[in-house]
């Protein structure tokens, strides 16, 4: 089974571009082997939404709400504990990773399919499965390295087989077994190096086996969007309690967040709204 995450926050399911992909997905495999795992965050309540409420029920889609926004780790750890919960064999199953500003093509979304068939008969060499991400229409992930100084140099740009890399948790997909393995999603991050820290734990436990497929998603990262101040600088908070943590976890060192975290804070300067 291919279980497909989709965290929402204060958006209609319209709006939420990734699942059309994945309902495409549902429809043309069933239920039996494809579900969709909707976290809701939002504060609004279901009926709400009607579309959403006759999504859920024409497909038998799980939907679990919130009602405040958790972070996104907490949303992915829900979504993990009803797939293994449910999973018959969560050494073969996985689970992929979407937020509602994830724009992916059926294409994506079939490619990830095809490869979760494949690595699900294969016992922990394959773990990850992702695509080539872009942003703006340079590449971004996955990275040979857990750097965050962006060169493309760095980044994977060539479908195939690697170990102990970096990608996005966005069109990421995971297996359940080594998800479990290394205890899920580390919840003290609220939004930011979620996936960075995954990666790293997975490593750490020689579980870091990712196939990248021949597809690419586009990705907006909110720290290129121009922005009044205001949104800017408390976007920015998150981010440096989510790193500051990530260096504690990683044990990276005061002294390397702090001069990230300045470096970050000037290249912000420029997506300030005038």
């Amino acid at each position: 089974m291919l279980y497909i995450a989709i965290v929402m926050y204060n958006k209609k399911l319209s709006d939420v571009m990734s699942r059309y992909s994945a309902n495409r997905l549902l429809e043309r495999h069933g239920e039996n082997k494809a579900r969709i795992i909707i976290v809701d965050n939002s504060d609004k309540q279901l009926n709400d939404d009607e579309e959403l409420k006759e999504f859920i029920s024409c497909h038998g889609i799980a939907y679990i709400h919130n009602g405040e926004n958790l972070g996104l780790s907490k949303a992915y750890n829900q979504a993990l504990e009803y797939a293994l919960h449910e999973s018959s064999y969560p050494n073969k199953d996985f689970l992929m990773l979407l937020d509602d500003d994830t724009d992916l093509t059926y294409s994506y979304m079939h490619e990830i399919y095809k490869a979760y068939k494949y690595a699900s008969s294969l016992e922990d060499e394959i773990n990850i499965l992702t695509g080539l991400i872009e942003s703006d229409g340079r590449p971004m992930s996955p990275v040979y390295n857990f750097t965050f100084s962006y060169s493309e140099k760095n980044c994977i740009t060539s479908p195939g087989a690697y170990k102990d890399i970096c990608c996005i948790s966005s069109g990421m997909a995971v297996r359940l077994s080594a998800l479990e393995k290394v205890g899920g999603f580390e919840e003290s991050l609220f939004l930011d190096m979620i996936d960075y820290t995954l990666l790293y734990q997975m490593s750490r436990r020689d579980l870091n086996n990712v196939m990248v497929v021949d597809a690419k998603l586009e990705q907006s990262f909110s720290g290129r969007q121009k922005k009044p101040r205001r949104d800017v600088m408390n976007r920015y908070k998150i981010y440096c309690k989510d790193f500051c943590r990530y260096c504690e976890i990683t044990r990276r060192g005061r002294l390397y967040a702090s001069l990230h975290l300045l470096k970050r804070r000037i290249s912000l300067e420029k997506n300030i709204e005038k």
